[in-house]
């Protein structure tokens, strides 16, 4: 008796092509979803972005919605991209290649980045905005790292999170609109965040 010795490298081949299928579907949604909020768009605009029917979208995410919240959980990911701990060497140094990075990586990942900012200004969701938060409190841990601040100092977190609306809005300013340049951008949060940082030694 034989075995087909094929037949795992098919399965494990058709895996791939149906994961590749949801990544490209997902990529496209991030496209169409940076452009326009989630209201405006329909499942028929997903699928003709993603060179898909409306079917075979409905089939790997059962619906618009769960699309859209896959496309947003991309976001979640980019803190988790970004150093934990200061740099070695001065504060200000640390605090500089931090926002180096971070615009490195939303140029790399726009659309993300657009998604998150649409779904900001929507009406309150409770998925969404759990999604959001946890992004947002991986950013506290990074900003309080870099600056050597401890991470249960309750009034620095606020600070920090206060901090993080600055973020949003420089960023979106260079990418959306092209009022600031990136070096632009660059120079303004770090030199906030230190001092941020200083007025919380001070104040300890």
């Amino acid at each position: 008796m034989t075995t087909d010795s094929s037949a795992p490298d098919t399965t494990r081949r058709v895996r791939l092509e149906a994961d590749d299928r949801r990544a490209q579907m997902i990529n496209a949604a991030m496209t169409v979803f940076a452009g326009k909020p989630y209201e405006s768009v329909s499942t028929e605009e997903l699928a003709r972005a993603a060179g898909t029917t409306r079917t075979n979208l409905n089939y790997h995410f059962g619906n618009k919605r769960n699309l859209y919240l896959e496309a947003l959980t991309q976001f979640a990911t980019l803190p988790s991209k970004l150093p934990r701990v200061a740099l070695d060497g001065p504060v200000e140094a640390g605090v500089d290649r931090l926002f180096e990075r971070w615009l490195d990586l939303v140029e790399r990942n726009r659309e993300t980045f657009m998604v998150l900012m649409h779904a900001q200004r929507a009406p309150a969701d409770d998925v969404v905005s759990g999604i959001i938060q946890g992004s947002l409190a991986a950013w506290e841990d990074r900003l309080l790292a870099v600056l050597g601040l401890p991470e249960d100092d309750s009034s620095a977190r606020a600070r920090m999170r206060a901090f993080q609306a600055m973020v949003g809005a420089a960023t979106e300013e260079w990418l959306a609109t092209g009022n600031l340049s990136k070096q632009q951008v660059q120079e303004m949060l770090t030199g906030a965040l230190l001092a941020l940082g200083r007025a919380d030694r001070a104040a300890s």
